[in-house]
């Protein structure tokens, strides 16, 4: 179920482009038609801005916020997280999930060890990993770094019962 203040991280925001308001945007997400769907973006604390628009250059995305007009007002955004509210994420099919979703969730090994709590991932060029902690019941005390490769790695996914399988080995 979606909170509905939950604010869920999705880029982070680099330095100005030009002298109208524009900046660079490393989105997280795969989906650039999404961006338009959005209903507001949280910037820092206390800044809400509407997407005014985006475009790609060199395979780097650009935005400007609506009540971003120039390169002083791009640059004091600068190096910001961009975050949505959860509720304004577009719906999943069955069977498929957010990777924010598996925070908290435990991870078994296929010899059914648990090797600990997912807390959160880390974005490579080649795919996401799931970063791993141990916890007072978890096989031991090593965080773990496993890559998330559907199939390969991670076997099943329960969001109702609260696990991650993995094809991982217990001493590595």
């Amino acid at each position: 179920m979606r909170s509905k203040g939950r604010k869920i991280l999705i880029g982070k925001l680099g330095k100005p482009h030009g002298v109208r308001g524009y900046i660079y945007f490393h989105y997280y997400g795969k989906d650039l038609s999404i961006l338009k769907e959005y209903k507001g973006f949280y910037v820092g604390e206390n800044y809400t801005f509407k997407l005014k628009k985006f475009f790609e250059k060199a395979n780097r995305l650009i935005i400007q916020f609506d009540q971003c007009n120039n390169r002083d007002e791009a640059e004091s955004l600068r190096d910001n997280e961009v975050y949505v509210l959860e509720t304004d994420l577009p719906s999943l099919e069955e069977g498929e999930h957010y990777l924010y979703q598996l925070e908290g969730l435990n991870v078994l090994n296929t010899e059914n060890k648990l090797l600990g709590i997912v807390e959160g991932t880390i974005g490579t060029k080649s795919n996401e990993v799931l970063v791993v902690k141990n916890t007072d019941n978890s096989l031991d005390d090593k965080e773990r770094l496993i890559p998330y490769i559907k199939s390969e790695v991670v076997k099943e996914i329960s969001l109702d019962k609260g696990y991650v399988l993995v094809d991982w080995p217990e001493d590595f």
